[in-house]
């Protein structure tokens, strides 16, 4: 409902922007997972101001220490195999299977929530916590399968005796390029782009939403500022998981409460 100056309450805003939709390009960060009880990396109470420096994440220091970063990755990856989708990916992936909308969603994100949601167009472009690869011989395996290696302590090996990695792109690392070709091509083609849960600081992902046709709605939901605010259609300082579970709820005609809507 309108408050006292006939503005739309954010979630309302957000539903008429879906609602009109058809072809909707997503790019997600670690603000889109939070919900879940996934950390994200770079806020006053991120995993690099209180767990681990960001170097934890480097090819180099992942090469020459591997140990340093199971350590971390002991927990860390818990934490990912624990989260379960949020009503933020589960409102993604109801836009395509119930309201037959095309949503390709870009994500910065390695915890494969979007598609355990059920969405289908998922270009992960920091790759995926799912699986590890052997830098020594090619050899692919499930993360899960590492899990008892990880919880003693030991490092988790190949048959050929070399280190897994992970297959997450460290910095030092390039993105994968079919995930970005795909990432790109979908933001071109979008008539709206959602940008939920990244201050648009990690590159070259954050110029995606730059490559949105000229008549495509700007859609920012994320609690801190952004480079492109200003281009924006609709800029949300809120929660994305609940922003949008609540706005795809109004879309389905069953609205829930939506916090300082006292009518």
């Amino acid at each position: 409902m309108p408050d006292a100056n006939g503005n739309q309450p954010p979630a309302a805003r957000l539903a008429a922007h879906l609602a009109a939709a058809e072809r909707i390009a997503v790019l997600s960060g670690a603000g889109m997972s939070t919900e879940s009880g996934i950390p994200d990396f770079r806020s006053a109470q991120g995993i690099y101001a209180t767990v681990a420096s960001e170097d934890i994440f480097d090819l180099d220091a992942f090469q020459r220490d591997p140990q340093r970063f199971y350590a971390f990755a002991r927990t860390f990856f818990d934490e990912l195999w624990a989260a379960e989708p949020n009503p933020g990916h589960r409102a993604l992936a109801r836009l395509e299977t119930e309201f037959g909308k095309r949503v390709d969603i870009a994500t910065q994100n390695i915890d494969t929530l979007h598609q355990r949601a059920g969405s289908t167009l998922v270009h992960s472009l920091h790759g995926t916590i799912d699986t590890m690869s052997c830098p020594r011989c090619g050899a692919v395996c499930p993360s899960l399968d590492a899990r008892p290696d990880l919880a003693a302590g030991r490092l988790p090996r190949c048959a050929c005796g070399a280190v897994w990695k992970p297959d997450i792109v460290f910095f030092g690392e390039m993105l994968p390029e079919r995930a970005m070709a795909d990432a790109l091509a979908a933001m071109r083609r979008a008539d709206l782009v959602l940008v939920l849960g990244t201050s648009l600081a990690v590159y070259p992902a954050a110029m995606l939403p730059s490559h949105r046709p000229p008549a495509a709605r700007l859609v920012l939901v994320n609690l801190t500022p952004t480079p492109l605010d200003r281009e924006a259609d609709l800029v949300c300082r809120e929660p994305a998981g609940a922003l949008l579970g609540q706005a795809i709820d109004i879309l389905a005609g069953n609205p829930r409460p939506i916090p300082g809507d006292n009518a």
